[in-house]
């Protein structure tokens, strides 16, 4: 018995898959939870970006509101903007969202890159 079509009706994955149909079973179907998460993106009123003082200032000429931490240099140490925090806060308690009592931050450090270029450059030469 049909309970469940998979479909992709918009066309996302390219015109063949679109008139492609998956029957599922409700056994499948009762073996997953459904999970939708958003990813919002805003610019908020603030003067200064949020992991550096650089001004946020529009108009100003390209690469002029720049540091080494926006640059994310090898050593360039964030600092967490404290009115985000709050402004973010305010627009979570706004829409009834939870708020986690923790958040942790991790940068991905791009300085392995340069390493991995360096490698894979001998090892042409080498060849």
């Amino acid at each position: 018995m049909l309970i469940g079509r998979l479909a992709n009706p918009a066309g996302i994955m390219g015109p063949m898959a679109s008139s492609m149909t998956t029957a599922v079973s409700p056994e499948v179907i009762a073996r997953y939870e459904p999970v939708i998460g958003l990813e919002v993106h805003v610019q908020l009123a603030t003067r200064t970006k949020i992991f550096c003082g650089c001004p946020t200032s529009f108009g100003a000429p390209p690469n002029t509101n720049v540091c080494p931490v926006c640059l994310g240099l090898p050593g360039a140490l964030p600092v967490l903007n404290r009115r985000v925090v709050e402004l973010a806060a305010k627009a979570a308690l706004a829409l009834n969202l939870e708020i986690n009592r923790e958040s942790i931050f991790s940068r991905k450090d791009d300085s392995l890159y340069v390493n991995l270029f360096m490698a894979a450059t001998l090892e042409w030469r080498d060849r």
